[in-house]
Formats: structure tokens, C-alpha cells, sequence
């Protein structure tokens, strides 16, 4: 798969054109000289013009230099570091999806949120899962307030309602230093609206095209005159119909939280949250026959379900309970301690497409199942800060250990249901007798436990403009498996060390370059190896050196990146040789992924905002004893080249006053699909499209999905398993604030 033809390359040409031009302008309006940040500044002012003998009481002002992020730009992080950083000073790329770029975009859920990001690729937007997507070539993994969400299956993904996210950190390359086992693409750590002594209150509703209707709130505030005490309680309820088939589309979820303040060295919030969710399957499992490739009976229609209405029933719920504390001890050192205890079930009854029968262009094989799952996952995560200097170095020192428990119990019913004719479809009812009849394919009953305790150590020292980030972590494993259908039990215990080493530099023009090198494990469960024994934990490492650019005077952040990463002791079925019935797998296996992003975000001038990326990848399974050898993955979409570009106009003064207009496209590549990527997806183009209107005291907006509801193929797995991408979706809101 070569570069893009001519028409692409000035598309792409446009969108990278985009994003140095609008560095350009930003520069351009930068001032010569001014000092390190407002707050200095105006303090300098003050200190100039009172007497030497006057005593003044001293002010706390809060700059912006202090705060998390100004509009689109991100400007600290303690995702990076697991203490609140500047974001120049962390030596992994990191981009940052503010509340207000969820809200220009119109997103609907996290996968939605996620869609201008660099380099973010997944079937699209999901009722079932917001992750089922790659990140430099792999799935990134879940993380809220700092610690993961339970990892289980894709259909039964933790989820975040966007109304209850107050910012998106997506944590680039091998994150297992500070965080734990996982695969080394990328951290995504959502940032939940919680207590914070500011006040609130907002009122809203929503309603969209598939009879989508939401209502709304957001009520924080002190609870007392000194803010010792402060609240806040957000909520959602929602009713609509699914994106395929006849039925419905719910939810309610509920995040109330409690902060305590004694004093300015101690904060304690209390979070809990509960959500419920009812709906149907997103996406169709659609031969590759009818959709990328030609049927003699012509294309498959982008409503076909292949479902069966009165049996389809899709029902979760999740909830959590936890708390963030923090003391300064003194000038030296701080204490954290992040703990919460989640718990998540659902039932799903639902029948799938499995490719078209043997000899027919127009019947798929069905399946019917009946999925049983509960996730219970308990994580603490306990830290020690000191600031000290040794002569000319500045250290910021981290030593911190961590315990998580979770536990699986997964009941899985199969069978084989009726056939489904995709060109005229008829649908047979289906009930769970199916699955004592002579169609059953047989019941799995598995529990799961793992305990993992992590102990870690980090130092940032300072030298002038420059900052050397040491890390190392020692990870215990410890899992159990029981398969209550066959009464056995596999145990393992596993160990590993992760390591990260990155420099990073503060130059003048407001650039910061950086370079960094980084590790991680993944353990293996449940897999039969060759020979008997117990699979090690996969491992990936990863090099990356980058350059982040910050305008002088502008609220503008560019970065430019290239990197590689490796994991090995991928798992890849046993040589026909050494194993001929194919059941048995060694680690043998490696996947190489590298490539080079650019991205800006920010204000170009007071009115007109830019969010622009645009990637270029190489995924490959550079060692595999099976077709996928030197082929790309093909679990999940990975396109070659991905471009967007989102811009927004509004209005200051003037008639048009708190009016704006905004507008996005998106382009993926062709991508590949089948283990031996004999098929290839076509590439796509969408646009996007949002009005909205700011008063004192309402908002309104208007957002576009797919705005020319465009039909095409987002991702095949195989010659059985491809999937259409999200038609065109209309959602208008409005929100009250006083």
C-alpha cells in the first residue's frame, strides 16, 4: 500500500499546510519579549509600586499558567507523571481532548470524542464499546481518575457518558513505569467532573435524528462560606432507538462527589458513579461479498440487520465508588493515595452474522448467544512526592506502590441459529431453547481472578532548561483460572520490570523537543502453549523522539513525533511441524509498529480555532508462523494515512455576536483486512458540520455527523466479518446556566 494518489496528496498537503500556517500566524501575533507568565508579571507591577516599609496581606492569584488547560489546549497533565506536570516537560507525546472540543464536536460518546485525535482508528461509534480501536497500532486501555477501568470483553466495555468528562489525556507508547501491565500503544485516561468548590448550574436537553431525546444536569458548589466543603452532581437520562434495528436506545447515569478541604495541604473527594445502559448492536458481522466485494445480487443495504428483533436484548450496569486524598506533609513532601472499587454486569442475548453459507451469495450462517459477564476490580494506588535539590539539580522524586485486584465471571451459551437471506430477510424467532436443542454448540463457564502489586520509582531532575526523567517499576502477577464446565484450573505468577528514560528541553520561541524510551508487559492468560507450560507476559518497548511548539502570546500547541515500537512474545499458533491438529501456540511471535504524527490545537486568532492532525503508520507482524506473517493486523482498522482537520469561527462583537460556525473532515486510507490482507478496504472521507450560539445564560448548538451520510465500509476482520461505518447523525441541544 503505497503513499495516497495525486488527489490526497493535496489533501494531505492542505491539512499539513494547515497546521504550520496557523504556527505561522501565531507567531506572527507573539510579542518580542514578555515574561514567563501573567501572574509573574503582574506581581512584579505590584511589588514595583508599594513603599518599602508597606505591608501588604498576601494574594493567591491563579494564573494561567497553573491551570490544566485554556479552551482547546492542553497545558498540564498529571497523566504523564502521576503528579501534575507541564505538559512540555513530559517525554511522551500526550494530546489532551478538552470539555470544550467535546462539546464543538458534538461527540456522543468517548469514541466520538476521540475522532480528531492523531492516529485513532476503530470501526466508529459503538453502543457496545468506545475502545475497540488502535493507538499506534494496538488497543490503548482505560483509565478514569488515574487508575483502569476493568478490562473485559469489547462488548462489555466500561463506559463514560462525554456529558460526565472534563478532559481526555491520551498517554502515547508503553505506559507500564507508572501504570501497570498493558500493551504498549497508549493510556487513554479520562477526567471526570467532580467536586471542585467552583459553582455550577446548568440544566440541558438534547434530542437527534433515530428519536434520540436527553435531559441533563450539572449542579455543583461550596457548601460552605470558607469552601471547606464543596459538592457536585451530574446526571443523564436518555431514550432513543438503536443504530440498527427495532430497538431501543437507553441510559441513565448518575456522578455525585464530595470534596473536603480541612486546609490548603489536605483535599479529600468522595466519587461515585452508576450507569445503565439498554440497547441493541451497533454493527452487522457482513460478508466480504455484498460490501467490499461484488455480489451478483448486487450491494448489501446500509440498513440490513442481521439481529433478530424479538430476541436481541442488551442490558449493562456499572457502578463505582472510590476516593482521591492528598497531603503536603511540608515544602518537601506530599502524600497521594487514589483508591476505587467498580463493579459491572451484563446480559446480552443478541444473533450475529458468520459469513455467507457454503454455496449461496445471498444467505449468512447465524449465531445466537448468550452472554453472562460480571467484572468486580478493586485498585489502590498510594504515592510519596519529595522536591529537593542536590547543588545545580532540581529533583522531583516519586516512589509509589500499587495492588489491584479483579475477578471475571464470564457464562457463555452458543448456538447455531436460522439463516438470515441478507437480499429479502425473514426473520425466525429465536428464544433460549436454542440453546438445549440440537443447533447448541455448548456452554462455557469461566472465573478469573489476578492480583497484581506494583511497586515503582521515579526522579525528574532539573538542570537550567533541562528535565531527565529516570523511572522503574517491579510488577508481581499473580491469576487463576477456573473453567467450571470442565472442573479445572490453570494458575500463573508472573513477574516483570518496566523501565522509562526521556530528556526534555525548554528553548527559546516557546519549542521543546524530546526523546524518550519506554517499556511494558502484557501478562497471557488462558492459552494452551506447546509443549505444556505457562505463556510470559507479552513485551514492548518503544523509542520516540519528538518536538512540541508553543507561539509565544498564543493559546497554540503544535507537535511533530516519530517513534517505533516492538512487542514480542506475541502468541502465534506452533509450527504444522511440531503441532498438526493447530491447538497448541508458541511465543515466537512480534509486531512491529512506527510512523510519524503532526498535530496542532488552539486559537489561531481570538475567533477562528484549530484542531489538525495527520499520521502516517507502519504496522506489520514482522514474525508470525501463520498467513499474517508481514501483514498487517486486521482485528482493527489500521489505515496507512489518517488526516482531519476541524476549524471553528465565532463571533466576539458585532451583530453576530456569540455566534459560530464550525466544520471538520476526516480521511482514512484503504486498509487491510483478512489474516493474509487479500482484502482491502477502501479509503473514505467524512465531514462534519456545527452551528451554535452562546447567550448569558443559554447555549444552543447544532452538530452534523457524516454530514453527506456517506456509506462505506469502516474495517473487514475476514471474509465473513465486515462492518459498515456510522451513517449520518443530527443532534441539537440546548443548555441553561444562572
Amino acid at each position: 500500500m503505497g503513499w495516497a494518489t495525486g488527489t490526497w496528496r493535496r489533501a494531505i498537503a492542505v491539512a499539513a499546510g494547515e497546521i504550520f500556517c496557523a504556527a505561522a500566524a501565531g507567531h506572527a501575533y507573539a510579542q518580542a519579549t514578555q515574561p514567563a507568565n501573567d501572574t509573574q508579571a503582574k506581581g512584579d507591577a505590584v511589588r514595583a509600586d508599594v513603599a518599602p516599609d508597606v505591608t501588604l496581606p498576601e494574594i493567591t492569584v491563579t494564573g494561567v499558567a497553573n491551570v490544566s488547560s485554556v479552551g482547546l489546549v492542553g497545558k498540564r497533565t498529571a497523566t504523564g507523571m502521576k503528579a501534575d506536570t507541564p505538559i512540555t516537560e513530559v517525554p511522551q507525546t500526550i494530546n489532551v481532548v478538552t470539555a470544550q472540543q467535546i462539546e464543538m464536536t458534538g461527540a456522543t460518546d468517548l469514541n466520538q470524542a476521540l475522532h480528531y485525535v492523531p492516529g485513532f482508528a476503530s470501526f466508529g461509534s459503538d453502543s457496545r464499546t468506545d475502545l475497540y480501536a488502535a493507538l499506534r497500532g494496538f488497543t490503548p486501555t482505560l483509565f478514569i481518575d488515574g487508575l483502569q477501568a476493568p478490562n473485559t470483553t469489547p462488548i462489555a466495555n466500561w463506559r463514560v457518558d462525554p456529558y460526565m468528562i472534563d478532559s481526555v489525556t491520551v498517554l502515547r507508547g508503553p505506559t507500564s513505569v507508572l501504570y501497570g501491565a498493558g500493551d504498549p500503544g497508549a493510556i487513554v485516561d479520562v477526567q471526570t467532573k467532580q467536586a471542585d468548590g467552583e459553582r455550577v448550574r446548568e440544566v440541558g436537553v438534547q434530542v437527534g435524528n433515530y428519536a434520540r431525546k436527553e435531559t441533563l444536569f450539572d449542579i455543583g458548589d461550596k457548601l460552605d462560606a470558607g469552601g471547606k466543603y464543596a459538592y457536585r452532581f451530574v446526571g443523564v437520562a436518555r431514550d432513543g432507538n438503536a443504530l440498527t434495528g427495532p430497538n431501543a436506545d437507553q441510559r441513565v447515569a448518575l456522578a455525585p462527589s464530595l470534596r473536603w478541604r480541612p486546609d490548603s495541604d489536605t483535599s479529600l473527594t468522595l466519587t461515585a458513579t452508576y450507569l445503565q445502559d439498554w440497547n441493541d448492536i451497533s454493527h452487522n458481522f457482513l460478508p466480504a461479498r455484498g460490501t467490499v466485494l461484488p455480489n451478483p445480487n448486487g450491494q448489501l443495504s446500509h440498513d440490513v440487520y442481521t439481529g433478530e428483533p424479538t430476541f436481541n436484548d442488551y442490558r449493562k450496569k456499572q457502578w463505582s465508588l472510590g476516593y482521591q486524598f492528598s497531603h503536603d506533609l511540608n515544602s518537601m513532601w506530599t502524600l497521594r493515595q487514589n483508591l476505587r472499587w467498580m463493579h459491572l454486569s451484563l446480559d446480552d442475548a443478541s444473533v450475529f452474522g458468520g459469513g455467507l453459507a457454503n454455496g449461496s451469495t445471498t444467505d449468512i450462517t447465524r449465531y445466537a448467544g448468550l452472554f453472562q459477564l460480571n467484572y468486580s476490580r478493586f485498585d489502590v494506588d498510594n504515592n510519596a512526592q519529595a522536591r529537593f535539590g542536590t547543588g545545580p539539580l532540581e529533583h522531583r522524586l516519586l516512589l509509589g506502590f500499587q495492588y489491584n485486584r479483579q475477578t471475571t465471571t464470564g457464562s457463555v451459551w452458543l448456538a447455531l441459529a436460522p439463516a438470515l437471506n441478507l437480499y429479502n430477510p425473514v426473520y425466525t424467532p429465536v428464544t433460549t431453547a436454542i440453546f438445549s436443542g440440537p443447533t447448541s454448540l455448548g456452554h462455557s463457564d469461566l472465573y478469573t481472578a489476578t492480583n497484581t502489586f506494583g511497586v515503582y520509582a521515579q526522579d525528574e531532575v532539573k538542570w537550567n532548561r533541562w528535565t531527565l526523567t529516570l523511572g522503574g517499576r517491579e510488577d508481581w502477577v499473580d491469576a487463576r483460572q477456573d473453567d467450571r464446565e470442565a472442573s479445572t484450573q490453570t494458575k500463573q505468577d508472573v513477574s516483570a520490570f518496566s523501565g522509562r528514560v526521556g530528556l526534555t528541553y525548554q528553548g527559546d520561541y516557546g519549542l521543546s523537543p524530546y526523546v524518550g524510551y519506554s517499556t511494558s508487559f502484557n501478562p497471557v492468560i488462558g492459552v494452551k502453549m506447546f509443549g505444556g507450560g505457562l505463556p510470559e507476559p507479552t513485551r514492548g518497548r518503544q523509542i520516540e523522539a519528538g518536538l512540541r511548539w508553543q507561539p509565544p502570546g498564543k493559546n497554540l500547541m503544535l507537535s511533530a513525533v516519530v517513534y517505533q515500537i516492538n512487542q514480542t512474545n506475541v502468541v502465534t499458533p506452533a509450527p504444522t511441524n511440531l503441532d498438526p491438529t493447530g491447538t497448541s501456540f508458541v511465543q515466537t511471535g512480534e509486531v512491529r509498529s512506527r510512523g510519524i504524527e503532526l498535530s496542532t490545537v488552539g486559537n489561531v486568532t481570538r475567533e477562528l480555532s484549530i484542531i489538525a492532525s495527520y499520521i502516517y503508520q507502519d504496522v506489520k507482524n514482522v514474525k508470525a508462523n501463520d498467513a499474517s506473517l508481514n501483514n498487517w493486523p486486521v482485528d482493527i482498522p489500521r489505515p496507512r494515512q489518517m488526516a482531519s482537520l476541524w476549524t471553528d469561527w465565532t463571533w466576539h462583537t458585532g451583530a453576530l455576536a456569540g455566534f459560530g460556525i464550525g466544520g471538520g473532515i476526516r480521511y482514512q486510507s484503504a486498509s487491510a483486512g483478512a489474516l493474509d490482507n487479500s482484502l482491502t478496504v477502501a479509503s473514505y472521507t467524512l465531514y462534519d458540520a456545527a452551528l451554535h450560539y452562546h447567550t448569558r445564560n443559554w447555549n444552543f448548538a447544532l452538530n452534523v455527523t457524516n454530514l453527506f451520510d456517506r456509506h462505506y465500509i469502516s474495517g473487514c476482520q475476514s471474509y465473513s466479518v465486515c462492518a459498515f461505518g456510522n451513517e449520518r447523525t443530527v443532534l441539537a441541544n440546548a443548555k441553561y446556566n444562572w
